[in-house]
């Protein structure tokens, strides 16, 4: 009972700081804002909160499946709420604290935080190279007209990343946290973490283009052009990861990449509502999460509460 209260502690406190850097955000661009003649897309807004539920549904069920293969015997269901409840720290300024967020809810069950902060390392590597990839496979939908810097950038992080996700590698990095029974890590595991990662990277980039369709109508011609985007500056944010603050990075990017089939000032607006309306999706995402949870505890134990004692034998 104590530990649960913990893990919905958590949850509270990132959905209080997230809220005061919602209204911080808010505040600074309120001018450009209030300018803005908006037209907004409710239809796109709706299917982009039901892609965004099946993508993170895959990632937090990847999640799982990496803490498991590393010989965690914890429930399904409190790794998931472990992964959840920490989800909203990534939006915090400084991103690795979301990691420090998942050691302290596994430390509380015994698990090493060590060992989280290392399958999380890990986590974090296939990510990077599954945006990498995906962002090379839509090379070509406009693309082209961007400094070759950045196609040197992406084949530089699928090379590290393919070297880094060696079953050898992983198996070390287990040794040095003390965890030498984990059974050695397969590729044929690594790769379908890898295609859900992609696919995942995939959805998230319809919800970017979903929600620039919702502010800005942008076209069609245009979506896989706006995937191949979201997943770039996915990809060439892991090189800020470690900074004590990365806050905006994901905004500058998408407002420069956006502005090649847009207005300049309206791509720095669409990456404005974008961070704003992904916020407001991930509270959303954790409070049916929670509320759900809560939800069926209260109905298994009134049914159970409910049935009359019986006789064994």
């Amino acid at each position: 009972m104590l530990h649960s209260f913990r893990v919905r502690l958590l949850a509270l406190f990132s959905v209080a700081i997230t809220l005061a850097i919602l209204g911080y955000m808010i505040y600074q661009g309120r001018d450009t804002l209030g300018a803005y003649d908006w037209q907004i897309n409710w239809l796109s807004i709706l299917l982009a909160f039901v892609v965004m539920l099946i993508t993170f549904a895959i990632v937090a069920a990847v999640w799982v499946a990496e803490m498991r293969a590393v010989g965690s015997t914890l429930p399904a269901a409190v790794h998931l709420n472990h992964y959840i409840a920490s989800h909203l720290i990534r939006r915090l300024p400084g991103t690795v604290w979301y990691i420090a967020g998942r050691g302290y809810l596994y430390r509380q069950q015994g698990e090493s935080a060590r060992l989280v902060a290392v399958v999380s390392s890990l986590e974090l590597v296939l990510l990077t190279l599954g945006a990498s990839l995906l962002a090379l496979i839509l090379w070509g939908t406009e693309f082209r007209q961007l400094p070759g810097g950045y196609l040197w950038v992406l084949i530089a992080a699928v090379l590290i990343g393919a070297l880094i996700m060696q079953p050898a590698s992983s198996q070390w990095l287990l040794r040095r946290v003390g965890k030498i029974d984990a059974p050695p890590l397969r590729y044929s595991q690594l790769s379908c973490w890898l295609l859900a990662y992609i696919a995942a990277w995939f959805g998230s980039g319809m919800i970017f283009y979903l929600l620039a369709h919702a502010f800005a109508g942008l076209g069609t011609e245009h979506m896989l052009y706006a995937i191949g985007a979201w997943a770039l500056i996915g990809a060439l944010s892991t090189l800020v990861f470690f900074l004590p603050s990365n806050f905006g990075f994901t905004e500058i990017g998408i407002s420069l990449l956006m502005s090649a089939v847009m207005p300049a000032s309206v791509a720095v607006i669409v990456a404005l509502a974008v961070r704003v309306t992904l916020t407001v999706f991930d509270l959303l995402a954790v409070g049916l999460w929670f509320g759900g949870e809560a939800a069926w505890r209260r109905i298994y134990v009134r049914k159970h509460a409910a049935q009359p004692p019986t006789l064994e034998g």
